[in-house]
């Protein structure tokens, strides 16, 4: 029986070696930077957002959406229901434009962007421009499939600009 030269497994190992000190340096590179990390405010506070406050004032759960110029509510889509974010936006940062990137937040992290609406609402949508130094309120209208409404966790902040935690806002009656 003829034995392995030693120079030939020492190798083999340290191949070995290598290849999993990668495969676990890419795993964990790959979730620090891929997946996005979310930070949950305590109710009623503010999250930082492009140079702006905002504060979400209400999270409202509605089977149809009323118009405010008298036409037909809007209906949702079948076994889905209209959530309504009413926010509080406040410009600090002339320099930095705001983008209205909010998203709501579901379990496990699902999210949903908004969802244009043919009614007239009382309140406007995301302001293109906001004045500096002058709260804002305006409101952001998705629709969720039913079964998650109950289970929202609040308003992501998103923020492409900056690598920071994505903060998750809630109103401050829970």
């Amino acid at each position: 029986m003829r034995m392995l030269p030693v120079r030939r497994i020492l190798f083999v190992v340290a191949a070995f070696a290598a290849v999993l000190i990668y495969g676990i340096w890419w795993v964990t590179y790959a979730g620090i930077h891929y997946i996005p990390r979310y930070t949950v405010k305590p109710p009623g506070a503010t999250g930082e957002m492009q140079g702006t406050t905002v504060r979400l004032l209400s999270l409202t759960r509605s089977n149809q959406l009323a118009d405010t110029e008298g036409g037909e509510p809007e209906f949702p889509d079948p076994r889905a229901v209209w959530v309504v974010a009413e926010l509080e936006a406040l410009r600090h940062d002339p320099a930095q434009e705001f983008y209205c990137g909010v998203q709501l937040v579901g379990p496990e992290w699902r999210l949903w962007s908004t969802t244009p609406v043919r009614t007239q609402r009382a309140i406007q949508s995301c302001p293109p421009d906001l004045a500096v130094g002058q709260p804002v309120q305006f409101e952001s209208i998705f629709m969720v499939p039913a079964r998650y409404a109950d289970q929202l966790a609040g308003i992501a902040l998103s923020d492409g600009s900056t690598a920071a935690r994505i903060p998750v806002i809630t109103p401050a009656n829970g």
